[in-house]
């Protein structure tokens, strides 16, 4: 009997202490799966951050690139030489990309003044321009620019730009294959496109031509700006990077401006002479009247002397058969 209870004390302690044992290891679980929780929905919000994070840095990628070819585009259209500083590049070249970029920054045909066909653009904004795209270390001087085929006379005395309204044909167009930071500089790989190596597919799209060459534009950060530095040669790339935004604008807005200017110079002619001469004009008009009546008149006769020589004609081999 005391052998009985003996094994049956034992039997409890036994089956108590695994009862101990379970809950022991169990005690953990709860903390750790919400723990385990927490890191799941870490790691699903930071997921979703970086997703985020990685189309807002494709959408100012795109729109990075878009802004820097549209300043590219009066830089490289007349094919500078290269300069490995701002303080080596030529003058007259900065002075004419600086104007160009004016005429090719959509301007309204009434944004400046005219005088015998020419555009005014003040000395200011040439330098406001440059100062743009070349920055302050170096200030423009300012004079006469000589182009391909045109000229951008400086007037001294009155501080302003003769801008003569005839469009002309870029010789390159640009296209960024590759964009690189360093510090405080972005260092863009651009493929110089020849506008005249451009061709249209059968379906209507433009086909892009090989690069003549490739140049790389240092841009410089001051004041949360960026402005050219240098502008060096470099050997086609290895790898380009995937194009974005290759849409090239090729419009020459001085030729729309030019266009613009005659339409509007043509009317208010017109409109003047109109004006100053409404007799002469009621005159002319019935002038013209009474000659296309008489014109008519002389149509008629010789439609109807026709008409009876060929039916003689045709009554004589009538009579003839």
């Amino acid at each position: 009997m005391s052998d009985e209870t003996v094994r049956t004390n034992k039997e409890r302690t036994k089956s108590k202490g695994k009862r101990n044992k379970k809950k022991r290891a169990h005690r953990w679980a709860f903390p750790i799966g919400l723990m385990l929780s927490v890191f799941a929905v870490i790691g699903l919000v930071t997921v979703v951050i970086a997703g985020i994070n990685g189309v807002r840095y494709a959408v100012t990628k795109v729109k990075n690139i878009d802004e820097y070819t549209k300043m590219l585009i009066p830089v490289v259209m007349n094919d500078p030489d290269m300069f490995d500083d701002i303080s080596q590049a030529d003058m007259n070249q900065l002075l004419d990309i600086s104007i160009w970029s004016i005429l090719k920054s959509d301007l309204s045909p009434d944004t400046y003044e005219y005088s015998n066909g020419n555009m005014i653009i003040p000395e200011q904004d040439v330098a406001d321009e440059y100062t743009k795209l070349f920055g302050s270390e170096r200030a423009p001087v300012h004079s006469t620019v000589t182009g391909y085929g045109y000229d951008f006379e400086y007037n001294a005395a009155e501080k302003q730009y003769t801008i003569p309204l005839t469009g002309i044909e870029p010789t390159y167009t640009p296209k960024i294959v590759d964009v690189e930071k360093k510090s405080n500089t972005i260092v863009l790989t651009v493929a110089y496109l020849a506008s005249d190596g451009w061709a249209q597919a059968s379906d209507g799209s433009m086909v892009a031509p090989e690069p003549d060459k490739y140049v790389k534009v240092t841009l410089r950060e001051k004041d949360s700006q960026h402005y050219i530095s240098a502008m060096q040669m470099t050997s086609t790339p290895e790898t380009a990077v995937t194009q974005i935004g290759e849409e090239v604008i090729t419009e020459e807005p001085q030729t729309a401006l030019a266009d613009n200017f005659t339409q509007e110079q043509t009317s208010a002619e017109e409109a003047s002479q109109e004006a100053s001469e409404p007799e002469s004009g009621s005159a002319e008009g019935e002038s013209e009247a009474t000659t296309k009546k008489e014109a008519e008149g002389e149509s008629a006769t010789a439609s109807q002397n026709e008409s009876t020589t060929q039916g003689s004609t045709e009554s004589s081999t009538a009579i003839a058969d």
